[in-house]
């Protein structure tokens, strides 16, 4: 059975006692009244540990650690530039990009971009990640970067195996350049609401992007990026491949 995961500071999660910040605490002792003795796993966003609980109660709520730090890898990192759309968008984005495996989220200012948030928003998003973390079963969280200007995201994301520029103006499917391509990093930019400019994707091309469709329709800011990293995962760790023929082999 898998067990519920919860989020511990880096600072605490190496020590023999681990003690679970107040958000954490809460729901380990109000929602899922869970009591001394309950295994469960705590992570830091790129570590994790199996835990069993010592103290839950009004003082706070505490585990001793039951087996060894193990740091959490992905098969394949993929960064999402994510124009930065309005309300609450973000919110989606950083939840579900969190929930499908994405190792790292760039909010982004671009020519369209018609918002630049606050820290606390900063703050919020990293909860966001931490809570999707938890429920989906991830030993690490997606890094929530600062928003930064287009090119300095890009100089951030640095050199990639593979990057793709979704774009409407663009014909070529985006499987003509994944397909059977192997890659083990890749970034994925994601315009706001109205999409990139050409001055956009010129910017992106130079930092080694391509630009590519998702398709005959239009996607919403907040779903384009998802469908995006979900392509890239099926063809990276999904699509069967065929087996050597015998002439290959020999």
């Amino acid at each position: 059975m898998t067990r519920r995961r919860f989020y511990a500071a880096p600072q605490v999660l190496g020590q023999g006692t681990i003690s679970f910040a107040a958000r954490e605490a809460h729901h380990i002792a109000r929602v899922l009244r869970l009591r001394p003795g309950a295994r469960l796993v705590a992570f830091d966003g790129s570590r994790e540990v199996e835990v069993e609980l010592t103290e839950v109660g009004p003082s706070g709520v505490t585990a001793r650690r039951t087996g060894p730090v193990s740091v959490s890898r992905r098969p394949v990192e993929i960064a999402l530039i994510q124009g930065i759309p309005r309300g609450g968008k973000m919110d989606q984005v950083v939840r579900m990009g969190t929930e499908i495996g994405l190792s790292a989220i760039h909010p982004v200012l671009t020519d369209r971009t018609v918002v630049e948030p606050s820290t606390s928003r900063v703050d919020r998003w990293r909860r966001v990640a931490q809570e999707a973390a938890r429920q989906c079963g991830r030993g690490d969280c997606p890094e929530i970067h600062a928003p930064a200007r287009l090119e300095e995201a890009l100089a951030a994301v640095g050199p990639v195996d593979l990057f793709v520029v979704p774009w409407e103006s663009e014909a070529r499917p985006i499987g003509e350049v994944v397909a059977a391509r192997p890659f083990h990093t890749a970034a994925i930019l994601i315009g706001p609401e109205g999409g990139l400019t050409a001055g956009d994707v010129a910017a992106a091309r130079a930092a080694g992007g391509q630009s590519v469709s998702l398709g005959a329709l239009v996607l919403r800011t907040e779903t384009a990026g998802l469908v995006a990293t979900a392509m890239l995962l099926y063809e990276r760790l999904l699509r069967p491949r065929p087996e050597p023929s015998a002439e290959a082999r020999d």
